[in-house]
């Protein structure tokens, strides 16, 4: 009996010390105005359109992962607005500086007194990590995010948690020191 108990903690702490802590990340983004790739309306009702955008948007404060700093990011993002509700949903491309890259699914919906503000003033959203590479490969995370849009272009500013499997992490840094 006292060794099974013995292994069953020794077990536990076994998958806990593989779990990789959370750490806090946080940045933000200045990015022009967006390409659109193409719009069109529904049909359906007036003023019902769907916008498929793509944009690279440089880091003006870079988000920081495993010692690593972000430089830009590239999304796609599809966009439906109708007279009393406005949501996007897309995917973000991240490079770190040391070439290495993060992938990130975003969405947002607003709706107001049943009518979205026709100018995105701000918006707030989630996202997630959906996967990367080097030493964020296997990154996990998510987060939440604030955007503002004017005539130029717009800023996002995000926040959240990730972790890295252990491995990742000191991989790539083991290569470069042979």
């Amino acid at each position: 009996m006292k060794l099974r108990i013995v292994s069953m903690v020794g077990l536990g702490l076994l998958l806990a010390s593989a779990v990789a802590a959370q750490t806090k990340v946080a940045g933000k983004m200045q990015c022009p105005k967006p390409g659109v790739v193409g719009t069109a309306e529904a049909g359906d009702q007036a003023g019902h359109r769907l916008t498929l955008e793509k944009n690279t948007c440089p880091w003006s404060t870079p988000m920081e992962m495993v010692g690593e700093k972000s430089k830009d990011g590239t999304y796609v993002a599809f966009s439906e607005n109708s007279p009393t509700r406005a949501s996007t949903r897309g995917t973000l491309v991240g490079s770190m500086e040391n070439g290495d890259k993060f992938y990130l699914n975003f969405d947002w919906a607003v709706v107001k007194d049943g009518k979205p503000k026709s100018v995105i003033e701000s918006v707030k959203g989630t996202w997630a990590f959906t996967g990367g590479t080097g030493k964020l490969e296997g990154i996990k995370g998510k987060g939440t995010y604030t955007a503002s849009e004017d005539e130029t272009g717009g800023a996002v500013s995000m926040e959240g948690e990730y972790s890295v499997p252990a491995a990742a992490a000191t991989k790539t840094t083991a290569q470069k020191q042979n």
